[in-house]
């Protein structure tokens, strides 16, 4: 016989959290490395500007959506409380991957552009059609 325990959240909605102020940092710390302040030549910066959406888009893919984690009973359900804040980081990473995407667009080359348009409408579409892909939440 198996018991299932009622998750019940009476907490306050929650906007952000902690995982919100990394994925900020982190972010502008990328968008800094790609920035003419930084002491990398033009050429790496385009170079490591490349694989940004795509590291976004698997970092959503894979800690927002699938929710992979250590400890997944942690991570896995969210309550209702829970939802807006990954609302803010799944947001938080369409649009730096868009800005991404723009920035990819803006170099000469056909295929860099093919590229960043294509994260760029993938990046659109998910800004619309984000909430679709939300993980399970448990409600009473």
């Amino acid at each position: 016989m198996h018991v299932i325990f009622a998750y019940i959240d009476y907490n306050e909605p929650r906007y952000y959290n902690a995982r919100s102020v990394f994925l900020l940092i982190v972010l502008a710390f990328l968008t800094y490395l790609v920035s003419p302040w930084s002491s990398m030549q033009r050429k790496e910066r385009k170079g490591l500007m490349l694989v940004y959406p795509a590291i976004i888009f698997v970092y959503w893919f894979l800690f927002q959506v699938m929710q992979f984690s250590f400890d997944p009973h942690v991570h896995y359900y969210l309550g209702p409380t829970g939802l807006n804040a990954w609302m803010t980081n799944s947001f938080i990473c369409f649009t730096f991957g868009a800005a991404f995407s723009i920035s990819i667009m803006r170099t000469p080359g056909i295929g860099r552009r093919l590229y960043g348009s294509a994260f760029l409408v993938l990046y659109l579409l998910l800004i619309v059609l984000g909430i679709l892909f939300r993980p399970p939440v448990m409600t009473t």
